[in-house]
């Protein structure tokens, strides 16, 4: 199998959720670190315009957004899993609630107004560009409010860890990944950590996952990964349906964007169609084909 490449940057919230589930599945992979704000000039040839981070690439396959990369590994890692028999829908709920909500509603905001002193103005400027709401101005007005449901959020996580290991039991899933990486970004600021401190189950939870340590990780230079897709083709571009049930039918082109930030979008023919994944291949100048995957949930599929 070809190599798994990330392409993140370390403060990434969603890259970190990515990086445990490869540290506890014990996944050999290569880091290529892109920029933490565009232009993202060696990440755009490889999705077609789609830049929010983490992206997952394997040859000329390129898999866009966590809860599609994290769907990915399990395919190519079964064991141990992280979408645990019989409760995959349970976790995926969770997965959602700590993504959408304990992250980008709560944690994220307190946490990158104590950061604000450190941030460049730049990256202000850019966040704001992908949603209003990721402006500075709107991120100081929510953030009081988002702490007050944050430390909620987090008491209620501490219940549910009292007498268990992870969040589903004994082994860790999907929604330990999910919710732990909404919590480390907490870490920005040692006032607001200190309330994960406060809660013990939820200290020595949070220790258990970091516990994981890097995993088996080597750095990769961009231009090799772009070399990388070049030289292959999509491979995983097989199985699936015929996609009518999101109006569009597999040979359509497409443009497809997330509906909660990130306008940028991507496009190309529709080439596989299931009940959680759309892969649509696109053509490159520099790179030929390329398969870009993502999960159908969150994201706009319009025809073209």
């Amino acid at each position: 199998m070809a190599e798994i490449i990330l392409h993140h940057y370390p403060l990434s919230p969603f890259a970190e959720k990515i990086r445990r589930i490869l540290a506890y599945k014990r996944v050999p992979w290569r880091s290529v670190e892109q920029p933490i704000m565009a232009p993202k000039p060696e990440l755009a040839p490889l999705t077609g315009g789609y830049r929010r981070i983490p992206v997952l690439q394997i040859g000329a396959d390129v898999y866009c957004d966590s809860a599609c990369i994290a769907r990915r590994l399990e395919q190519l890692r079964p064991e141990p899993a992280c979408i645990p028999e019989g409760l995959a829908g349970v976790a995926g709920a969770l997965e959602d609630w700590a993504d959408h909500r304990l992250f980008l509603l709560q944690t994220m905001r307190p946490a990158v107004v104590a950061m604000l002193p450190a941030l460049p103005p730049d990256i202000l400027a850019d966040r704001a560009a992908m949603s209003p709401a990721l402006s500075k101005e709107a991120l100081v007005k929510a953030a009081p409010h988002a702490l007050s449901q944050a430390l909620l959020s987090l008491d209620r996580l501490d219940r549910q860890l009292r007498g268990r290991p992870f969040l589903l039991g004994e082994a860790f899933s999907i929604a330990d990944a999910a919710c732990f990486h909404a919590v480390w970004f907490l870490r920005n600021s040692a006032d607001l950590f200190a309330a994960v401190a406060a809660r013990p189950a939820l200290a020595a939870w949070f220790a258990r996952i970091e516990g994981f340590g890097p995993g088996d990780v080597r750095p990769m230079s961009a231009a090799d990964a772009l070399e990388i897709a070049r030289t292959s083709e999509p491979a995983d571009v097989t199985g699936g349906g015929p996609a009518t049930a999101a109006g569009v039918s597999l040979g359509d082109v497409v443009a497809i964007a997330a509906d909660d930030y990130g306008p940028e979008e991507s496009r190309g023919v529709v080439v596989r169609f299931t009940e959680e994944e759309i892969a649509i291949r696109r053509r490159d100048a520099a790179l030929g084909d390329i398969a870009v995957h993502f999960p159908r949930a969150g994201y706009r599929i319009e025809k073209r």
